[in-house]
């Protein structure tokens, strides 16, 4: 009977774990013991994806990621030290396509979070750096070439202006 009882409860519950699990994009990442950061699927149209920081297992939303003609993609997350403090850094991208205007291609953004004392806040110098947005494709009929796609590039960008 108890076995019973426990494969019935297993399958009630089976389906919620599947789904919150399904709401993480990329992540867990560790990056100090008990602390790891995360994006996750957001009930918000216009902010899809949330950047969170998990701590002694509670979760704190560090920054959300906008709809900019698409909804955002993760390209890719990683840390980096820059200046002896641990950096955070998401490449976010959005494909544009208007067929009318001449624009076929991605754009992207590269955001940069320091971890400092425990905490994560945004790293405005990174994140404001005007070399790391920009599109790759055609942009009313120009061809456009976005240096940063991916983490190499982006850390050897970081490592020669911050470092």
């Amino acid at each position: 009977m108890f076995k019973k009882i426990t494969f019935f409860l297993m399958l009630l519950l089976y389906p919620f774990i599947l789904f919150a699990q399904e709401d993480i994009v990329q992540g867990p990442f560790k990056i100090d013991d008990g602390i790891s950061v995360y994006i996750k699927k957001e009930n918000d149209i216009n902010y899809p994806l949330g950047f969170y920081f998990q701590k002694n297992n509670e979760s704190y939303k560090i920054d959300s990621y906008e709809t900019d003609g698409d909804i955002p993609n993760i390209e890719t997350v990683f840390l980096i030290k820059l200046n002896k403090m641990k950096n955070i850094i998401v490449l976010v991208s959005w494909h544009q396509e208007h067929r009318a205007e001449k624009i076929s291609g991605d754009s992207y953004q590269v955001y940069g979070y320091t971890y400092k004392n425990n905490y994560l806040t945004p790293n405005k110098a990174i994140t404001n750096d005007p070399n790391l947005s920009g599109q790759n494709g055609d942009f009313n009929g120009e061809e456009l070439h976005f240096k940063y796609q991916n983490s190499a590039s982006i850390i050897k960008y970081l490592k020669d202006k911050f470092n």
